[in-house]
């Protein structure tokens, strides 16, 4: 064989070999088949009770959030800029040497918050509650406010000494803290709860935790009155709107009077310790005082309400509930629906105040310019005179 001749034959070769490994390339592994994934599971259908505090079946509410694990108190979260005060001077009296606001003071401060609230609502809800007085029970052991009917079908409000002096401790305990840097609030809490749980009283501060160069601050005695005043605005608005909104059926009638059989009403009312409530009346007053602190607030030239004193009552309550006793305290807790329903209420319609959005009316058309609510059926609590 010819040198040409093996020439062509090694290049024959060659060019066979790349054209095989060419091929071999082209060809490769066979595509890859995608992997699909699995269709998703279909959601799960939304639950129409939810299990309560002391294993009390609650409906759910459709647009609000279902009920968590409650969770330890940690503190309302610090304000957001400058905290909103009440700049009005304060009348001789009104302080104690600790620091606390005196009884009478408290007393004072809730008729003129009742005054202002009722001033402030819509006028057909105005005029179902103008001459309903706000009365007060002198008990330190009856932690409780109300809204009901004496047995002779007169209208009332009342509040005990006990439900003030609390909300006057949990509004000193966040202004010092807020001054201090403290943790007044949380330990007052806390204190609170040890007291529940080995059936004490509850009380007030204690003597010497707010240090002495503090008591008297102007800064912390004009937020301490803010705070105090935006939680028992809440507290009554709430109560005020259980009248206007029907739910006691005798807003109309007459109001209570000092004579002894209305007194002794009174009393009876604030020690009817039933752990019942009817959750709809109760939210609805809820989202009608929470809109009447609004308004009221909106209208001040200084020291503004907002649903900061609410917000600020659902947290300490909040800690509370699922404690056993007898602590009227606690009987004051279970008449209402757990914090876990009421705090997203106050702050879903603080977000719809904003927008311009009224609360819709539960119920026939009576009372104000949204309708009214006659009882549908009975409540599950007795009130006075029904």
């Amino acid at each position: 064989m010819t040198h040409l001749t093996r020439s062509a034959l090694l290049f024959a070769l060659l060019m066979a070999s790349c054209r095989r490994r060419e091929e071999t390339a082209s060809s490769g592994a066979a595509p890859a088949v995608p992997t699909l994934a699995p269709a998703p599971a279909p959601p799960a259908p939304a639950p129409t009770t939810q299990t309560g505090p002391f294993g009390i079946p609650i409906p759910a509410i459709p647009g609000l959030p279902t009920l968590g694990t409650p969770q330890p108190n940690q503190g309302p979260a610090a304000p957001q800029g400058a905290s909103a005060i009440e700049t009005a001077p304060l009348p001789p009296g009104a302080v104690e040497p600790d620091g606390s606001f005196t009884l009478p003071f408290l007393e004072q401060e809730a008729q003129y918050l009742i005054s202002t609230l009722s001033a402030n609502l819509e006028p057909n809800h105005q005029s179902r509650v103008a001459n309903i007085p706000l009365n007060f029970v002198n008990s330190l052991t009856e932690v409780n406010a109300a809204a009901g009917c004496t047995r002779g079908g007169r209208a009332f409000m009342v509040a005990t000494a006990a439900i003030l002096v609390l909300h006057g401790a949990t509004a000193e305990a966040r202004a010092v803290d807020e001054i201090a840097g403290t943790r007044l609030l949380q330990d007052y809490t806390d204190r609170t709860v040890r007291m529940i749980n080995q059936e004490q009283l509850v009380r007030g501060l204690p003597d010497g935790v707010v240090p002495s160069a503090m008591a008297f601050n102007p800064q912390k005695l004009a937020r301490q009155r803010y705070l105090y005043d935006v939680q028992i605005a809440f507290i009554l608005g709430h109560e005020l709107a259980h009248h206007y909104r029907g739910h006691t059926g005798c807003a109309n009638g007459a109001p209570a009077t000092q004579q002894q059989g209305d007194l002794e009403d009174l009393e009876r009312a604030v020690s009817n310790l039933a752990p019942l409530f009817n959750q709809p009346l109760e939210v609805e007053a809820d989202t009608w005082g929470t809109v009447n602190v609004l308004d009221t607030g909106s209208r001040r030239t200084s020291g503004r309400w907002t649903e900061e004193g609410a917000v600020m009552s659902m947290n300490f309550f909040e800690r509370l509930e699922g404690l056993r006793g007898s602590s009227p305290l606690l009987y004051f807790v279970r008449s209402h629906p757990p914090a876990a329903i009421r705090r997203p209420v106050i702050q879903l319609w603080s977000s719809q105040w904003r927008n311009g959005v009224r609360p819709p009316a539960i119920g026939a058309a009576q009372g104000g310019s949204n309708g009214g609510s006659p009882l549908p059926f009975p409540l599950p609590f007795p009130l006075p005179g029904r």
